[in-house]
């Protein structure tokens, strides 16, 4: 669960977040609003990656995020920065055959033994985002999971997507109404640093 309550969050003379209120509890919002208006970093604010400066965040469970950019690690092969988040206690073999499923449902099969530096950006984001489905969490944050990609590979992540947050908390910033529907999300409009359902 993700309750968000009368949030402000502000930098320098900039107040992006301004009184914002948002609760989750095992369903997907959809987080719209125009570029430079404070999703992500409301979103970084719930992964308590950027302190508020006055509200209530309270977080029930784990987090897993999967940001725009995304911050794989560079030193090791495209599998091990999906294993690196599964609990070691499921063992190697297991956390390797979940990885490669994961990645294979991406349309990223073959890909596992890349480097980083060796992927498309639009490969890069996306085993982000299997990493942070390898990750099991309970709250899911995503920024833009389904920004640029092709038709195929969109129906693919939008079918992966729906399996795997049945049940969990999950915020996802979005500027497209039509991927927001794609996953049954309830949509809401971030504007003058608040929140409105749309």
């Amino acid at each position: 669960m993700i309750e968000v309550k009368d949030v402000s969050k502000s930098f320098g003379d900039k107040n992006v977040l301004c009184g914002a209120s948002l609760a989750i509890d095992g369903d997907i919002v959809a987080l719209m609003g125009e570029s430079g208006s404070g999703k992500t970093t409301l979103i970084r604010v719930i992964a308590s990656l950027e302190k508020a400066d006055a509200g209530d965040v309270n977080v029930t469970g784990k987090t897993a995020v999967a940001f725009a950019e995304p911050r794989l690690f560079e030193s090791v092969r495209v599998l091990e920065n999906v294993t690196c988040v599964m609990p070691k206690e499921n063992g190697k073999e297991d956390n390797e055959k979940r990885a490669r499923e994961l990645l294979d449902l991406l349309l990223l099969g073959g890909a596992e033994k890349l480097y980083p530096r060796e992927l498309s950006s639009g490969m890069a984001a996306r085993v982000s985002l299997a990493r942070a489905l390898a990750y099991d969490a309970e709250n899911i944050l995503l920024d833009e999971p389904l920004r640029a990609l092709d038709d195929e590979t969109k129906k693919a992540v939008v079918a992966l997507l729906k399996k795997e947050l049945v049940g969990k908390s999950v915020v996802m910033i979005t500027h497209d109404g039509s991927d927001a529907d794609a996953l049954g999300a309830r949509k809401y409009l971030l504007s003058d640093g608040k929140i409105s359902e749309i």
